[in-house]
């Protein structure tokens, strides 16, 4: 409210909001308490608000056309509060830009509104389980599921990034329009908020397409304890069809002997100078930067008092058809989302030793995407653990609140509200003491206009992941400054020695 106020000089002259600091902040050493209720209640208000000004729109336009037929009988008269009009309707505070102002600041509100109740819904919320009743109920009325997921999917109209080319396309786009004249643009949550709804949903319905109820307790599956009472919905709707999928193709992680580990020469890099040039170094081992397939980097980081770090660099999905020789792909997403052992964490897990890493030595991971999620299971893994101290981990545009926060690691996430990737998680990040979110609209706040359509390529991309970051630490949080600090604890400061080592991995 504040920056847009100060977004105009004293005479009423608009100015440049498009450089607005406007990052939710959520867990970490700096959490803030949000009364939810609140900011529903300045919601209504401001939607009240903008009524009031839309009917003075429309008063003062049609007391322009009035004085426009009455001109004739006393010009100057008439002139002079057509003049009067025209300010009062399109002037620096007039009724159309009041108007453009309040919907900005609602549809900005309400976003956040919308984010706060995903969280404390995630936080007290408990989906049911698996169970015999559920289990029968789907196996005769399977279609109440179906009504029920397509019903929140419902939710993301906007369809962000879709340009029909085939009758079937045309047709899926024509329900999405009608989808938003039915909710209408501005009570839409963002999609990434939406899917994680839908997402919920279908996991709570999908879990009872396999007979969990009669699997007694934890068991281990690749090396991997699973524990069937820890998992979300949508992990127990995954897990099985990944099983059969390794039971079918023989494609399943084993190890590194299975995976084949190519290492370019290493090469000097410069240390980044803070949080959002971290974030940027992500574009380094990705395709679109000249990096090969299947890429990841290790950095080892030589501080000035002889201490050495690394820097462990995670790209995101590259191969959409799962199971072939890339191991950026769908068969690691699914299986790193359902808490299983993949081929990224296992050739990751083997970069780090070829590297040289030594036990008690800090290890900070980044990843975009996929990367965060391997990320999070590279941190979480107990034999990891046992040889590396994975200190910090940053993530980027990655859907991983329903993963443990790793013990020991501190861990940054950063999301973008209109991101679908992030929402396919189906549940908001825990805010707790090691775990920081900072979670951006690229639809409002930011951009200087308001935007109820935005792309994947806009909403997950690294360039504004990396804005985003920078947003974080100039707002200032105490959250985002602590993780920044610690972050360039192993990343190193402005002089330190930085070696760059390329490892492509490649399926046997």
């Amino acid at each position: 409210m504040t920056a847009l106020l100060h977004s105009h000089d004293a005479d009423g002259a608009t100015g440049d909001t498009r450089h607005r600091t406007s990052v939710h902040v959520r867990g970490g050493v700096g959490a803030t308490r949000v009364d939810v209720g609140e900011l529903l209640a300045i919601d209504a208000l401001l939607d009240g608000l903008r009524g009031e000004v839309g009917h003075l729109e429309s008063t003062l336009s049609a007391a322009r056309r009035d004085l426009a037929l009455d001109a004739t009988w006393s010009p100057v008269l008439a002139a002079a509060a057509e003049s009067a009009v025209e300010d009062a309707l399109d002037g620096g505070w007039g009724a159309r830009r009041l108007g453009e102002e309040v919907f900005e600041l609602l549809l900005s509100l309400r976003h956040a509104r919308l984010l706060y109740e995903e969280a404390e819904l995630a936080a007290r919320a408990r989906p049911p389980g698996p169970s015999l009743i559920g289990f029968l109920r789907m196996l005769v009325m399977p279609h109440e599921a179906v009504f029920a997921v397509a019903d929140r999917l419902t939710l993301v109209g906007r369809l962000p990034g879709w340009e029909p080319t085939t009758a079937f396309g045309h047709a899926v786009d024509a329900l999405g329009e009608i989808v938003n004249a039915v909710h209408g643009d501005d009570d839409l949550p963002p999609d990434g908020i939406a899917l994680d709804v839908a997402v919920r949903e279908l996991g709570e319905h999908g879990q009872n397409v396999f007979p969990w109820f009669l699997v007694p307790g934890p068991f281990v599956y690749d090396g991997r304890e699973i524990d069937p009472a820890a998992l979300t919905g949508a992990q127990r709707l995954v897990i099985p069809v990944v099983a059969a999928f390794h039971a079918l193709t023989g494609r399943r992680p084993r190890g590194a002997d299975d995976l084949t580990l190519t290492v370019s020469p290493p090469r000097e890099v410069p240390a980044p100078p803070d949080l959002p040039a971290v974030v940027d170094s992500l574009h380094a081992i990705h395709q679109d930067h000249g990096a090969v397939p299947g890429t990841l980097e290790v950095r080892r980081v030589e501080h000035a008092d002889g201490t050495r770090s690394w820097v462990l660099l995670l790209p995101s999905t590259q191969a959409m058809v799962p199971g072939g020789r890339n191991p950026v792909d769908n068969l690691t997403n699914v299986e790193t989302y359902g808490g299983m052992v993949s081929d990224v964490e296992i050739g990751a897990a083997e970069a780090l030793r070829l590297a040289g890493v030594r036990p008690g030595e800090a290890v900070a991971v980044v990843g975009f995407s996929q990367g965060g999620l391997a990320a999070m299971r590279l941190a979480a893994d107990p034999l990891v653990r046992l040889r590396y101290s994975i200190t910090t981990v940053v993530t980027a545009g990655s859907p991983v609140g329903h993963l443990p926060t790793p013990a020991g690691t501190e861990v940054l996430h950063l999301e973008h509200l209109e991101d679908p990737f992030v929402g396919l998680d189906g549940t908001s990040n825990p805010a707790e003491d090691a775990r920081t979110t900072v979670s951006r609209s690229l639809g409002t706040g930011t951009t200087g206009l308001t935007r109820l359509e935005v792309p994947p390529s806009d909403s997950h991309s690294i360039s504004e992941y990396t804005r985003t970051a920078r947003l974080a630490v100039d707002a200032g949080e105490r959250s985002v400054a602590h993780l920044a600090e610690r972050l360039a604890d192993v990343t190193g400061a402005p002089g330190a020695r930085v070696t760059a080592t390329r490892f492509t991995l490649e399926r046997g």
